[in-house]
């Protein structure tokens, strides 16, 4: 195991070039509502692999070679898709062993922005514990990547991020010095009493209240539901245990 593993905390897009950690380095994409929830929902459902791409032309074009498409754009399912963007939505028979094409405004995005990292492992709620441990056993520096909204800040992600620090800190003897890291703890500290009702709060969860009922949010909230550690391999995320 690696001596003095180190956590940054980015908090949009934007600010991905910036990274200062010392390679190597795993980085955790987040994007709480709602892609890297839904990721981790379906793969643990059962869900062979999840395939994500960037714009809705490539989608499309998939599509036409067969797969089955996810996708979305603010918050709304894409026309010609199968399903959208809601963790529940994966939850069918007939997607179980299916490679399934993702396309969302924020998250995949995310997912291809890291794609040059050498690991980079798929991080929310549902499998927060799952994660951490996967990062104590891999034993490399840790960036964890919010997907933010639209390149901004969110309050969600901003929250995960605070969870999995104060965990690898606390428990898995990790350290910090990043200011990002350090504030997304003390949100966490906050919050973390009543996370439902703390994330009220927040403008994506206004956006999203149309599209998210108390059933899905409970979901996404619920820390723990999945021991699956979502794993980009290639161009396909896919289930992945931690290393020996």
């Amino acid at each position: 195991m690696a001596e003095n593993k180190n956590i940054e905390v980015i908090l949009s897009p934007g600010l991905f070039t910036n990274i200062s950690s010392p390679k190597p380095y795993v980085v955790v994409v987040v994007d709480i509502f709602r892609a890297t929830t839904s990721i981790c929902a379906a793969l643990d459902y059962g869900v062979k692999a999840i395939i994500p791409v960037k714009r809705i032309r490539h989608a499309r074009f998939l599509k036409r070679l067969g797969y089955t498409v996810a996708a979305e754009r603010g918050g709304h399912k894409v026309r010609f898709a199968h399903l959208g963007n809601s963790a529940t939505a994966f939850f069918k028979p007939e997607f179980k062993g299916k490679e399934i094409v993702y396309s969302t405004t924020n998250g995949t995005k995310a997912i291809r922005k890291a794609s040059g990292a050498k690991n980079i492992i798929i991080g929310s709620f549902v499998n927060l514990s799952a994660v951490a441990r996967w990062l104590d056993r891999y034993g490399e520096n840790v960036v964890i990547f919010c997907a933010g909204w639209k390149n901004k800040v969110n309050m969600e992600d901003t929250l995960f991020a605070g969870a999995l620090s104060d965990m690898l800190i606390n428990k898995y003897g990790f350290t910090t010095n990043d200011d990002s890291a350090k504030l997304a703890i003390d949100q966490w500290k906050m919050a973390k009493d009543d996370l439902i009702g703390y994330i009220e709060q927040s403008s994506h969860r206004r956006r999203l209240r149309h599209l998210v009922d108390d059933e899905l949010l409970q979901y996404t909230f619920s820390i723990d539901k999945s021991n699956v550690v979502p794993v980009l391999k290639g161009y396909k995320v896919v289930p992945d245990n931690p290393k020996d």
